[in-house]
């Protein structure tokens, strides 16, 4: 089974469509976990008490992978083009394909946790994004 994750997004003037996929992870951990939102305690008279969101727990994915450096700067282009569309107040939405474990994951994503590259060489550089499933 391929591990990996695609993103992709397409800003509102339509082009051009933005695509990746991430399948080799540093420092080799999976990048999906889940947003701790609930909370669990005890009451006075020993009732265990659960508070939280009504909905499942969202995703989270933070992202550490190499990309070449042309496509570090295509993805740098990308998260520029969602960041305006979102300052701009439109639905920016990231799809995110997750075949990382378990069951595929098909769903959207914002970022969250802005990139940040490392040049590991010449032609290769690390980046790390966050994404939250909405």
């Amino acid at each position: 089974m391929a591990v990996s994750i695609g993103i992709s997004y397409t800003p509102s003037g339509g082009s051009p469509v933005y695509s990746f996929l991430f399948n080799e992870f540093t420092p080799g951990d999976l990048p999906r976990s889940y947003n701790n939102s609930t909370s669990f305690s005890f009451s006075a008279n020993g009732s265990a008490i659960m508070s939280g969101p009504a909905n499942q727990q969202k995703r989270i994915w933070a992202i550490s992978s190499r990309l070449t450096t042309a496509q570090a700067i295509s993805f740098d282009a990308m998260y520029r083009s969602w960041d305006l569309d979102r300052g701009n107040g439109l639905a920016a939405a990231i799809g995110i394909i997750d075949q990382t474990f378990g069951p595929e994951i098909s769903t959207s994503a914002v970022i969250t946790t802005p990139p940040s590259y490392t040049m590991t060489s010449p032609t290769h550089m690390n980046i790390s994004v966050g994404l939250t499933e909405i």
